[in-house]
């Protein structure tokens, strides 16, 4: 993925001090989030289409499915009503777990949105170092027109369908998806996942953060192996500019 450009090498988390930030360093784990927690009221939102018999066969030839699909496909659909699609595809939604990332850590209205108005941080994450934990790593596609979803025909397009199309107002966030299923929630027993401590690199404190929330996070990672991770603070570029600029501390 990254040779092909697909994601940045590094990926990007925005925090705001918290017990659950805390937990990040004490547990070494990140938290997967159900989409019903999500801000935006579309994320994750299915975009179920209606269909009769005819517009469902036009949609069946066109997709050159076999004939034997076809029928049990045609026999499934009859069964249920399209308030009964819905009511299914909100209960996969709410099973699944998503844990995201950015591309960019400069973005000011990231820091404003998800690390407390720049006085919390963002970490900063080597993909190469914990492969097994980004393998799985799904860029967001943000488009204008939310995907039509044909079901149970697009079931298994629910990630490209449902879980990545995001509206463009929120192309700024150039976010990367980590995707957790039902069945890795329920063996793992919680939403919350290890990861290789040796992914995180570095920790970049907002333009705002106080002195004391820096020297907490210092403390966290000297005493919860992180030592090899560095620190840097964001601060406002002084040349007119509406950009941060990136310091070591």
């Amino acid at each position: 993925m990254i040779s092909k450009d697909t994601i940045t090498r590094y990926l990007y988390k925005y925090r705001v001090d918290s017990v659950f930030s805390e937990k990040i360093f004490t547990e070494q784990t990140l938290w997967f989030s159900h989409p019903d927690e999500f801000n935006d009221p579309f994320d994750c939102w299915a975009n179920i289409q209606s269909f009769d018999k005819k517009r469902l066969t036009a949609i069946l030839i066109q997709r050159n499915y076999e004939e034997n699909k076809i029928r049990r496909l045609k026999q499934g659909i009859n069964n249920y009503t399209e308030s009964d699609f819905k009511r299914h595809i909100d209960s996969v939604m709410n099973q699944i777990g998503v844990c995201c990332f950015s591309m960019t850590s400069k973005s000011i209205l990231m820091w404003s949105h998800y690390a407390h108005y720049h006085q919390g941080f963002c970490l900063v994450f080597d993909v190469l170092n914990d492969p097994d934990f980004f393998t799985v790593a799904r860029p967001v596609n943000y488009i204008d027109t939310m995907p039509e979803f044909y079901f149970p025909l697009d079931i298994d397009e629910i990630v490209e369908r449902v879980i990545l199309p995001k509206s463009t107002e929120w192309e700024y966030e150039q976010e990367i998806r980590i995707i957790k299923l039902q069945s890795d929630i329920e063996s793992n027993g919680n939403q919350v996942f290890k990861f290789n401590p040796n992914a995180l690199r570095k920790i970049i404190f907002g333009c705002k953060a106080h002195k004391t929330t820096i020297q907490k996070y210092k403390d966290l990672c000297k005493k919860n192996g992180f030592k090899h991770v560095i620190f840097s603070q964001m601060q406002q570029k002084k040349d007119g500019s509406f950009e941060l600029k990136e310091r070591s501390i």
